[in-house]
Parts: C-alpha cells; structure tokens; sequence
C-alpha cells in the first residue's frame, strides 16, 4: 500500500470514529467542572478530562502549579522523538467568572435549537472535547502517531500554568506543529499578538483639600501618566501594518484617593499593553518606565511600575505548510476558514517561542461574540466540524 493510500485510509478509519454526541456530552461534562479563574479551583474539571482521557485511551500526567491547581499533559501513542515528531494541541481549564445576566444557570449545560450553552462553551471546554475526540480517533487509525494535548490552568488571570510547565519541560522537545483549540469561529489565526499587564503605583503626599499646594496629587501625576500612554498609543496606532496592525496600550482601571477634602496621596492604575511578535513584557515595561519618567512633575511623587503578567505573541507565515493543512481541513469539512490575525492573545505564543514549532489556533465558538459574555455558547455543529477537522489536521500532519 501506498503511503498516499495508507494515509486515506486511516483519515477513513479516524473520522468514522467521530461522534459529534459525544464530543457533545464531554463539552457538557467540562462545563458541569465549574472552574472559574479568578476565585476558584480548575481541580474539578481535570478529574473529569482524566475521566474522559481514560475512557478515549489516552494517558493522563498532572502537574501541580498551586493547591487545586493542576496542569494535564493527555498524551496518545508513543513520546515524541528526533525522529518521529510529535503534535502538540493547547488549551485552558479555567473559565472566566460567569458574571450577571445569564438566563439560567451558567454552569448547567443546555442543549438546544443547535447551540451548546454554558461557561466555558466556547471558551474553551468545546474545542477541548472536540480536540481530545480527534486524537483518540487518531490514535485509533495510527497508533504510532505521537499526539499530546496540553491543558493548563490560569490561563484567564496570571498564565501561572503555561508558566510552570515551561519551566519543567525541555525547550529541545520536538512538536512538528501546536494547534491551539481556542475559539476562532472556524477561521485560521496564524498571528497573534502578545499581552503584558502593567501596574503603577503613583505615591503622593496627602494634605487637606483648602491647602492642596501643601501636598501633592497622586491623582493629578496619575493623570499625566495616562496622557502619556493616550500619546504613545496613537503613535503606535499610526504606524500600524501587516496582518496585525501594531502594538497597543489600554488603561482598564484607575483607583485612587480617600476623599473630596484630601489631596490623593495614592493612586493605582493597571494597564494593558498588547505585544507584536518578538516583544517582551520587559520591553514594554521599560517604554513605561520612560514615559513616566517623562510625566513625573517637580511636586515630589513618585511612580513605580510593575510586570504582572506576559503572554508573548507569535506569527506563523502564512505559506507555511501546516496553515494549508488547516485551510484544506476545515474546506473538506464546509468551513470558509479565512485565514486571519487575531485581536486576543492565547498561550500559543509560549509554546512557538519555547519550542520553535509552527503555531495555528483554529476553534469552536466566537472569542469576540460569544466568550466571556452571559449566555456563552457554540454551535454544536461546529463542535463536531471541528473533532474532524482536527482528525484530519492530526492524520495529515504525521504522513
């Protein structure tokens, strides 16, 4: 038989496997897991990926990153070598906190006119199901096939998890691609950008409100800080090009102060700065640091700024073999799949930068309509398109 001939034969035999119920039912058991991220604990929905790993074959190996906090490596066939590279495929156990607004219960999955809805539906417990069907159906037709999905925690706060597993693992271990299964509405993301989470903490000298030429405003420096971030931004903004556009900064909150009557001898602010490829958090940091520098005034405060998170982006050509692999799978399938930049950033860009592998995120579910939003949910037929086209990704990627 023809390799050409075996290959048919086995995408034959793995998409047989796929029943889009099941991937249904173990996107409704995730969602069940309730793991919200900040405040809770993602332990609930690893023992039910376990559950779910064990049932489809596949051998499951925690790691601890914080109490009730662990990291799942699922792993099909045999380990990746030099010589038979495997894939690896990405996602998150936590959630967002459901939030207010829902129409029922956030965490009990409904089912019905063709959509699965529920926290974490899209985001992103249904492309793990669909993820984890596809390798096990992979698995099945090749059972030589080196196939791992990695399911960190925090990946919605602090990316502890991705963080840690780094940490453990060896940048020289060989992936011939990562498939992030982050929600993308069926498209293919070959470029993402980073994120890097600032805060500034702005130190005054309080005085009393009738002499406030007797302290100084920490509001008032704080201000200037935010003018400075307005300026750079814009600048940014206007040199904008390619697939995604430019860096970006964004002030989400702003704390400060005691009261009317008293000079504020405190104020925070907490920024999001987005990354372009090949950016660093610390890079980021420094260009802060300078425009503070620059916003600091003569009545004596002070500002000091921190890193708090760093998610790195990535950009993977788009005449890359593995973004037509994506594109002729999810084509056999009925889908568009344009080929896209996204506006969010995923842990994707860790793995391309830790191991040097081509990265794609291709998902159920829409990021920017549906996740992190009341009544979150995803088509079931996409669920199902995407467990095949996954399967078709996999067998594709190892012939």
């Amino acid at each position: 038989m023809t390799a050409e001939r075996s290959s048919s034969a086995a995408l034959e035999q793995a998409l047989a496997l796929i029943d889009e119920a099941t991937v249904v039912a173990d996107a409704s058991s995730l969602i069940l897991a309730a793991s919200e991220n900040p405040g809770g604990t993602e332990l609930v929905a690893v023992r039910v990926l376990e559950s779910i790993a064990s049932r489809l074959g596949g051998r499951s190996r925690r790691q601890l990153v914080a109490p009730g906090r662990p990291n799942l490596s699922i792993r099909f066939g045999p380990d990746a070598t030099e010589a038979t590279p495997g894939v690896l495929m990405l996602g998150h156990s936590d959630v967002v906190p459901a939030g207010e607004g829902w129409a029922a219960d956030p965490f009990n999955p409904r089912v019905a006119d063709g959509w699965l809805t529920g926290r974490g539906a899209a985001d992103m417990k249904g492309g793990i199901a669909a993820a984890l069907q596809a390798m096990a159906a992979v698995h099945r037709a090749m059972p030589d096939a080196p196939l791992e999905l990695l399911v960190t925690v925090d990946e919605e706060d602090l990316a502890t998890g991705i963080e840690a597993h780094l940490a453990a693992t060896d940048p020289a271990a060989i992936y011939r691609a990562c498939i992030v299964a982050e929600p993308t509405d069926m498209a293919v993301v070959i470029a993402c950008r980073g994120a890097a989470n600032l805060q500034v903490e702005v130190s005054g000298r309080a005085a009393h409100a009738g002499r406030p030429e007797d302290g100084a405003s920490a509001i008032t420096t704080a201000a200037r800080i935010i003018d400075w971030v307005a300026d750079d931004h814009a600048r940014m903004r206007a040199g904008a090009s390619g697939l995604l556009g430019s860096a970006t900064w964004n002030v989400g909150r702003v704390e400060g102060g005691h009261g009317t009557s008293i000079v504020p001898d405190r104020c925070t602010l907490l920024i999001d700065r987005r990354l372009m490829p090949g950016e660093t958090g610390s890079e980021a940091l420094a260009q802060l640091e300078a425009g503070i520098a620059d916003a600091l005034g003569s009545d004596g405060c002070t500002a000091d700024a921190t890193l708090l998170m760093e998610m790195p982006g990535f950009e993977t050509a788009p005449t890359h073999p593995l973004v037509a692999t994506a594109v002729e799978a999810l084509v056999a399938e009925g889908v568009p799949a344009p080929v896209e930049a996204w506006t969010a950033a995923c842990e994707g860009g860790f793995i391309a930068r830790h191991h040097g592998c081509p990265t794609v995120i291709v998902g159920p579910g829409d990021i920017t309509g549906q996740a992190h939003q009341p009544d979150e949910r995803v088509r079931i037929a996409d669920l199902g398109a995407a467990a095949r086209a996954y399967t078709r990704m996999l067998v594709h990627l190892h012939h």
